[in-house]
């Protein structure tokens, strides 16, 4: 099928500029140096004029900027000129940049009146003024002049032959040749007369470069307002957004979250710096930096003058334990180096690590309290595994985090866990979470065959819809912040500008949310079903309003995500006051869905069109001139442009790399029913969206381009539930886990189809006792059967228990069909067969013993005194595990990892529930169950044994219940005799198993048929 053209439909035009704008470039040794007028302090320096000028306003504007969140603005009033060489000079000071042919200088300006000069000032260092002979000869070389009313860049380019017409006038000026060696330019000046009368001019993202790298350990401040001293320096005056609140730090609310110095909630949107161009983390809407403690110096500079949040890694003190005295002093130490650096710039949260574990709870304590000999106001937190009621009652801030996607915990799972760490929280300290958008270490080496750091030839994951899912699922599930993981994952090395444009749509949303959910008297999160199974409903009430946050959490979205879009989605609301409206929120414009909304006995029924994944909804009756809804309205002004480009540049990113894998599965002959339909729709919605634009109707342009996303989805989702139509879980094949990946699964399948399973090699995997042998009431231990092993961890009360047991009385008991008591009125002559009729489902053969599994509560007693018989406090860390011996096979060789596991009711008090997995692709692409309907259900992973030549099985119960298991196997592949594996062979009926231990293909393909 010829790919669908998109050269007449995408407007290029957008796609130029937003790659100009995100595109992400390695590290030069000579640096660029930019300024995005971010911060909250202007930089323009004043200097002289030869015309009379009143300057009415010199601020940061948020009214108008080329790239947000501000530029700096001037209002100048300035008498008529007698000459044509008038000047208003205002400067701004940068690193040096030699005069060379690569050098370039650019700023963009937009002001009321044409005449703005961008204008540098050039320095030769080996030839003194004779008007000042301790300083060096400078002079001013010319740029560009402003003409147009809207943005436009002012550049000056080809510096030397700009310096070589200035040395005649030099030479004329000082009586003799000037020594230009070594010239560099030190600041950019523009000349702001635009001729008599009142001018407004705005100024926003400076570039100049290359320029001379800072000296090592000498901070270099450029664009620094006079007067601050430089960032690391004892006593340095806080910069940026937060320096004139108190002292500037943030201070803590509890359950309120972080909170400015004027007691405004304040939600964070974090990045994880590693080394990403600052500019382009700020146009996609990143307001505060992780960095290592060891962050160059330059980079904390830049940070500093675009007033960007700093959470610094601190160095990890000794525990408790350690007393010796010279460890303790280097410890403190250590922490007033960190501290001395840091000091001088907008700290969010003193950061005391990630993944702590109890265990570490000392060390920590006593870091946090070395800390605060240094600063005792500013919040510190940590990001925590388990122990959260000890680190919750002396951090601040509090973080919990996994990554889900690629793995088999389905996200309503997910966010089950997330609640319950929340709920470990105690209610003093501020809970946030890093939310995954990137690939994680197992993926790489597991799937690509590769490591952290290389560039990748292919399209990768995650999808820009799965980060946004995952985002939204932390708020609901009471973040007060987020942290994305990977700056690097942005980049264009990894296929990243769709992420990128996606996390510059959802922090647009959430900063238009923050207001309200960070309001005081935020109550505990409520979760509301609606009129889709797969969509789940977050209410979160609080004195501002209350936000409705319906997100898609159907099966599988941690894989591939779904369509998601459901053309009319109703939810009842329970409890909103009379006089709220609802509102649709999107960076591009805000919708009241008044009229979609019904008063009803149960609540308020709302009717949300075209739902799409996630549809923030805000009820809220503050309509007031300086209210939510007018500051909603103007902020859509602003960016309803630039976000409409945004969501139209995203769909032509994502048609690409949908395009390029969906043809490789074509090349293979695997294809999905309508797909050229679909992409065609998509090329429809992507015109529709660029004709909107460019009448100007931005909220219909972002409308028709997150509808373009629609049918690309489906394509992906079809092939994806083509390639898993077979396996017991997508993870059985590590290539099935993302749509990127497919391709090599369907080549694994097909290497699959032309082997059969060999012999098992896995020892004593039916746990049956030797001949003669009564398996006891109780059962034994599984440390008696040769080759098995038992290990657990936990810090909760419980008691567990790994054993052989009987298996009397575990086999499942068939269901009977029921023959309806009263006749019907018309009934056949006959009876007529069903399908279904003699079907027996498979099931395990039982031999005397069976694994058990089991973790139940010690007796818990309540505030009452009295035992609790069910709690519902959530497990910290609980893990039994039964593990084999190592099985050794020759590398490279396919094997089926099987067995048959079924649960008593339910497992409780956990999101992992019973996991069954092999050591080649760890519990991330294992069988994850919290439930099997009380009968027996089998699975079957797909691998191949590593370099190492060893596999190894292991069974494990996360929570509350009972977990049975039998017939363990690993079973090495052989090719069948006769086999092709070429072709792919007919379809597999339906109800077959998944891995026949008879001479036939483990796996035939689906039919490609949706249901």
């Amino acid at each position: 099928m010829p790919k669908p053209t998109l050269a007449h439909s995408l407007m290029l035009a957008v796609l130029v500029a937003l790659a100009t704008a995100f595109a992400l470039v390695p590290a030069r040794a000579e640096q660029v140096h930019r300024y995005g007028f971010g911060g909250k302090n202007t930089v323009l320096v004043r200097g002289d004029a030869n015309v009379k000028v009143e300057e009415k306003e010199h601020d940061i504007s948020t009214q108008s900027f080329k790239s947000q969140p501000t530029s700096e603005h001037l209002k100048l009033t300035a008498d008529a000129a007698t000459g044509d060489s008038a000047f208003i000079y205002y400067h701004y000071d940068t690193p040096p940049a030699p005069v060379t042919a690569a050098f370039s200088a650019g700023v963009w300006v937009k002001a009321t009146k044409p005449g703005v000069q961008l204008r540098a000032r050039v320095v030769f260092p080996k030839e003194p003024d004779p008007a000042r002979p301790e300083t060096p000869l400078t002079a001013l070389i010319v740029g560009d002049t402003y003409k147009a009313r809207n943005w436009e860049k002012l550049t000056l380019n080809d510096a030397p032959a700009l310096v070589g017409k200035l040395l005649p006038v030099l030479q004329t000026k000082i009586g003799r040749a000037v020594n230009s060696s070594g010239a560099y330019v030190d600041q950019l000046v523009l000349n702001l007369y635009t001729g008599p009368g009142t001018a407004d001019v705005w100024i926003d993202d400076l570039d100049v470069g290359p320029v001379k790298p800072p000296e090592e350990g000498k901070p270099g401040a450029p664009g620094v307002p006079v007067g601050a001293r430089p960032a690391g320096e004892v006593g340095a005056a806080p910069r940026g957004r937060l320096s004139t609140q108190r002292g500037g730090q943030l201070i803590v609310e509890g359950k309120d979250g972080l909170k400015d110095g004027r007691e405004r909630g304040f939600f964070f949107r974090a990045v994880r710096h590693t080394g990403t161009p600052l500019y382009v983390l700020r146009q996609a809407g990143f307001d505060a930096l992780w960095v290592p403690s060891d962050v160059p110096q330059n980079v904390l500079d830049e940070a500093n003058r675009e007033g960007w949040l700093i959470v610094p890694a601190a160095p990890l003190a000794p525990p408790p334990s350690v007393t010796d005295v010279t460890a303790v002093r280097a410890a403190r130490d250590a922490l007033g180096a960190y501290h001395r650096k840091f000091s001088g710039t907008d700290v969010l949260f003193w950061d005391l690590g990630g993944g702590r574990t109890a265990d570490q709870e000392g060390a920590v304590e006593r870091t946090k309290n070395l800390i605060r000999e240094f600063d005792p106001q500013r919040p510190t937190g940590a990001d925590v595994w388990d122990g959260f009621q000890g680190y919750s009652a002396f951090l601040d801030v509090v973080g919990a985090h996994r990554w889900p996607l690629f793995t088999s915990l389905e996200l309503v799972r997910y966010r089950d866990w997330l609640s319950q760490r929340n709920a470990l929280v105690s209610n003093r300290a501020v809970f946030w979470t890093w939310v995954q958008n990137h690939l994680p270490a197992w993926y790489l080496t597991t799937v690509l065959g590769q490591k952290e750091g290389d560039a990748f030839a292919d399209p990768i994951g995650p999808h820009p819809e799965q980060v946004r899912l995952l985002a939204y699922i932390g708020v609901a599930c009471g973040c007060r912040g987020l942290g994305f993981w990977s700056d690097r994952s942005l980049a264009d090395s990894h296929h990243g500008r769709d992420r990128l444009q996606g996390m510059a749509i959802l922090n647009a949303e959430l900063e238009m949310l923050g207001p309200v959910m960070m309001a005081a008297g935020r109550q505990r999160t409520q979760w509301l079903d609606t009129s889709d199974p797969n969509v789940k409903a977050a209410l979160i009430r609080t004195g501002l309003g209350t936000v409705l946050l319906p997100i898609w959490l159907g099966k599988g979205s941690q894989y591939v995500p779904d369509q998601g879009a459901i053309g009319s989605l109703k939810i009842t609301v329970p409890l909103i006051e009379d006089g709220a409206d609802p509102w649709r929120v999107t960076p591009a414009g805000v919708e009241c869905l008044r009229n979609s909304a019904i008063k009803k006995a149960g609540g308020t029924e709302l009717t949300i069109p075209e739902f799409d994944l996630v549809t923030p909804i805000v009820f809220t009756n503050d309509q007031t001139q300086n209210g939510l809804v007018v500051w909603w309205q103007d902020y859509a002004r602003k960016y309803g442009r630039v976000a409409a480009r945004w969501a139209m540049d995203l769909a032509a990113e994502e048609y690409d790399k949908t395009y390029a894998v969906h043809a490789k599965l074509a090349a293979m002959g695997v294809t999905v029913r309508g797909s050229e339909s679909l992409f065609q729709q998509a090329v429809k919605s992507h015109e529709s969206a660029r004709q909107n634009f460019a009448a100007e109707l931005y909220d219909k342009a972002f409308a028709d381009a997150l509808r373009a996303l629609r049918p690309l989805r489906v394509v992906m989702r079809d092939h994806f539930n083509m390639a898993t139509a077979t396996l017991d879980v997508p993870s059985a094949s590590p290539y099935a886990v993302s749509y990127f990946s497919l391709p090599k699964h369907w080549e694994l399948f097909r290497e699959i189809q032309a082997c059969r399973p060999g012999a098992n090699a896995l020892p004593n995997g039916a746990f049956e006792p030797d001949a003669g042998v009564v398996i006891p009431k109780e059962g034994f231990p599984i440390d008696a059967v040769p080759g098995w092993g038992a290990r657990y961890g936990t810090i909760d009360r419980v008691k567990v228990a790994a054993g052989v047991v009987s298996s009397e009385f575990l086999a499942d008991v068939p269901v009977q069909k029921q023959k309806p008591k009263d006749p019907k009125l018309f009934a056949p002559s006959r009876p007529i067969p069903l399908p279904s009729d003699g079907y027996v489902p498979p099931a395990p053969e039982l031999g005397r013993g069976v694994l058990k599994l089991e973790v139940k509560q010690s007796g818990e007693v309540g505030r009452d005194g009295k035992p609790i018989e069910k709690s519902t406090h959530p497990l910290e860390r609980t893990f039994l595990a039964v593990e084999s011996a190592p099985v050794r096979l020759p590398p490279g060789t396919l094997v089926c990892v099987s067995g048959w596991m079924k649960i008593a009711g339910e497992v409780r008090l956990t999101a992992d529930g019973v996991l069954f997995y092999d050591d080649i692709g760890g519990e991330q692409l294992g069988a994850r169950q919290m439930q099997t309907d009380n009968k027996w259900k089998q699975f079957h992973l797909y691998r191949r044994v590593p370099a190492t030549g060893q596999v190894s099985l292991t069974v494990a119960l996360t929570g509350v219940g009972i977990a049975y298991f039998d017939d363990l196997r690993i079973e090495p592949l052989q090719p069948a005799a006769g086999k092709d594996a070429a072709g792919y062979g007919p379809p597999a009926p339906r109800g077959a198993p998944a891995a026949p231990r008879v001479p036939a293909p483990i796996v035939q393909p689906a039919g490609g048929v949706r249901p």
